[in-house]
């Protein structure tokens, strides 16, 4: 004889660790975040090929220091960089392992941003930034060096802006 009450009673015991799971704590999250970026800051600097106090023009495609005090304006400079790296012609820089940095630090800050109730938009900068192949072959190796130079200052600015975000 079969006893109906059984699978379904096999099937509560199955769920029952699901309604004892907890929310992630918000600080949880943050200090995640700053870990990442922390490890991408030593990826970059494993790699700095020289200190940059240069002033390059025709770079203003990549984001330099400007506050990002929002988290919004933190996913939208990691969405640029998104784009820009794969672009960079280095050979010695782990910049597919940066770039899944990237995409995972982007993660935890939407992460964060759901938890205060942030919607994220597409950069509207991406679309300006055209064909990068382009851009890059007046001065590859100069253009490499001062993206992942102004990427690691973005990441400072992460870290520093970071436990006081009290907005999108």
């Amino acid at each position: 004889m079969r006893c109906p009450s059984l699978p379904l009673c096999g099937l509560l015991w199955f769920w029952l660790p699901l309604f004892y799971s907890r929310p992630v704590k918000i600080d949880k999250v943050k200090a995640d975040t700053k870990n990442l970026t922390r490890t991408i800051i030593a990826r970059i600097q494993e790699h700095q090929l020289f200190p940059l106090n240069l002033k390059i023009n025709g770079l203003d495609f990549i984001p330099g220091e400007r506050p990002l005090e929002s988290l919004d304006s933190m996913d939208e400079t990691l969405q640029i960089f998104q784009r820009i790296l794969p672009s960079l012609p280095m050979e010695n820089v782990p910049v597919a392992q940066i770039f899944n940095d990237i995409e995972n630090l982007r993660s935890l800050i939407q992460t964060l941003g759901s938890h205060l109730g942030c919607t994220f938009h597409k950069s509207s900068n991406l679309d300006a930034l055209g064909n990068l192949t382009e851009l890059l072959t007046t001065s590859p190796y100069t253009a490499a060096v001062v993206a992942l130079d102004r990427l690691q200052k973005c990441l400072h600015s992460i870290i520093k802006h970071l436990d006081h975000i009290q907005r999108c």
